[in-house]
C-alpha cells in the first residue's frame, strides 16, 4: 500500500493566498495534484494546519479522503509531515507540498520503488540536485520519520533536513536518475510567487 500526504499547511506569505486553492486551468491547485497522484498510491491524506484551513479547502477535495492538522499550529512543514505519516496505513507515504502543479506520477512511481526495493530498510528515498539541494518535500518516508520529527520538534528545530538527519537510512536519490521519466524536471517546480505562474503553465 502506498499513501501520498499533500502538505497544505503553509501561510503562503510570499503568494499573498492560499496556494492550495490557486487555479490553474480553472482547477484548484490541491484538486490538480490530487488528480495527478491518485494512479499511483492507494491512499491520499490532505495535512492543513488547522480546522478554519480544512473547511476553507474542503469544497477542493473529494469528501472520502482524509484531512489531518498539523498538532502544532505555525510550526511547518515537520508538523505537517508527523501528522500525516501518523494518519497513514503505508509502510511508506510521499509527502508533497501543495504548490507542485507539475507533480509527475511516474516520478512518484520512481521514488516509491527506490525505498521499497530496499527490502524495507529503508527510512526515505529523498531526492537530490547536483549542488546538494533535496527536495524534502517531494519525497518518500517510511514511519521512522514519525519519531525523527517529533524529535526534531522537541529540540524546536523546523526544518524537514533536520528531521532527515536523525533518520538511519535515507537514501538519497539523485534528480538527473529521475529524468528518464520527467526530462525538465518539472515536478520540482514550484508557485513561491505570482510571477512564477508564467513558467509553470
Amino acid at each position: 500500500m502506498r499513501t501520498a500526504i499533500i502538505l497544505c499547511g503553509g501561510k503562503s506569505a510570499r503568494f499573498g493566498s492560499d496556494k492550495a486553492m490557486l487555479a490553474i486551468d480553472g482547477t484548484p491547485m490541491i484538486r490538480r495534484m490530487i488528480g495527478r497522484v491518485s494512479p499511483v498510491v492507494d491512499e491520499i491524506i490532505i495535512a492543513a494546519r488547522d480546522q478554519a484551513q480544512g473547511r476553507y479547502i474542503a469544497e477542493a477535495i473529494p469528501n472520502d479522503l482524509k484531512v489531518v492538522y498539523d498538532p502544532v499550529t505555525g510550526y511547518g512543514p515537520v508538523a505537517g509531515i508527523l501528522a500525516g505519516i501518523q494518519a497513514s496505513e503505508s509502510e511508506y507515504s510521499v509527502c508533497l507540498a501543495c504548490d507542485l502543479p507539475h507533480i509527475n506520477p511516474d516520478v512518484i512511481d520512481a521514488l516509491f520503488g527506490c525505498a521499497e526495493d530496499s527490502g524495507g530498510d529503508a527510512d526515505a528515498a529523498v531526492p537530490m540536485h547536483r549542488n546538494g539541494m533535496i527536495e524534502a518535500l517531494h519525497a518518500v518516508y517510511g514511519r521512522p520519520m514519525i519519531r525523527a520529527c517529533q524529535i526534531a520538534m522537541e529540540n524546536r528545530e523546523r526544518t524537514v533536513r533536520s528531521a532527515i538527519s536523525l533518520l538511519k537510512r535515507a537514501v538519497f536519490v539523485p534528480t538527473e536518475s529521475l529524468r528518464r521519466f520527467d526530462p525538465d524536471l518539472r515536478t520540482f517546480l514550484n508557485v513561491n510567487y505570482p510571477e512564477d505562474l508564467g513558467r509553470l503553465v
